[in-house]
């Protein structure tokens, strides 16, 4: 099966049950594996301080505590850099295990393809009240997310959340450290993937993520990858189907529709923050952001 260099970044999370799970199975392979956490300078000791001491107690495993923070994009090269294995495995640390045979599954499809992506999944029910608009923006996207529909668009639906890939060809790419803020590195990854021509597989084997941001972290996120969106609108282009909605009515000169709508922001905000937020709004939201922004 080779070998791999697990690559997790992380940032306020404390992922000791995520690396001892995957510790378990790389043991149970018997392959030779590593398991990398890069701590993106979260400022959490006692988090800092858990994810140490189960690295320490694993063989195998190792910390990168890092004395600034250097983003989604960057810490990610930095993990590549440090990995001593032919494939790598990059995964979020906000994640669970929930197949025992999740390495196996992913070594085992890497002999088809340039690059595997597996996916994620959300409780069924809402784990608790205060996350409403990341549960439901979340569980609407599972419904996309079987391999089957993320077949159809490989490279517009890759994730980096957890895909493999050779760490020859993850050099030769790397992700752009121009995205520093929250959003859309990923997308660009992929539109690079696509330019190089690199075969891409989209595999069933999805993390599970138990919890959600509260309503207002999640907003707060939204709003900041609309700002990196626009910072970015040339190189990203048509690989954001949100900027390709706002560009048609652009060239519609409906714009001044949106203009129209802003000053219900702050009430479609209150929706946003409530407990029974409209994915509806959300998105209409999302296009007010951007055009008022840009006005």
């Amino acid at each position: 099966m080779g070998t791999l260099s697990i690559l997790i970044p992380a940032y306020n999370w404390d992922c000791s049950q995520l690396i001892s799970d995957l510790h378990a199975q790389g043991e149970a392979l018997g392959i030779e594996y590593e398991i990398i956490v890069a701590d993106d300078h979260s400022g959490n000791d006692d988090t800092l301080q858990a994810i140490s001491r189960t690295a320490q107690a694993l063989e195998r495993c190792r910390l990168i505590a890092l004395g600034q923070n250097i983003g989604r994009s960057a810490i990610r090269n930095l993990l590549a850099d440090n990995a001593v294995y032919d494939k790598l495995l990059f995964m979020d640390c906000d994640a669970e295990v929930c197949s025992d045979t999740f390495l196996k599954d992913y070594l085992t499809a890497a002999a088809k393809a340039d690059v595997v992506c597996g996916s994620e999944r959300h409780p069924d029910k809402l784990p608790c009240p205060g996350v409403e608009l990341r549960w439901k923006y979340e569980r609407k996207a599972d419904t996309r997310r079987s391999a089957g529909h993320r077949s159809r668009t490989p490279y517009a639906r890759f994730s980096s959340f957890a895909f493999l890939i050779s760490r020859e060809l993850f050099q030769s790419i790397r992700f752009d450290t121009s995205f520093i803020g929250y959003g859309y590195e990923d997308v660009v990854f992929g539109m690079e993937l696509e330019r190089h021509g690199v075969s891409v597989l989209h595999i069933d084997n999805p993390l599970f993520k138990p919890e959600a941001d509260d309503n207002a972290t999640f907003l707060a996120k939204t709003e900041e990858s609309m700002r990196t969106l626009l910072a970015h609108k040339e190189l990203i282009g048509g690989g954001s189907s949100l900027l390709t909605h706002y560009s048609r009515i652009e060239r519609l000169h409906l714009t001044f529709l949106l203009g129209m709508l802003s000053p219900f922001m702050p009430l479609i905000r209150r929706n946003l923050l409530g407990h029974h937020p409209s994915l509806v709004l959300f998105s209409l939201y999302k296009l007010l952001y951007i055009n008022s922004i840009k006005s």
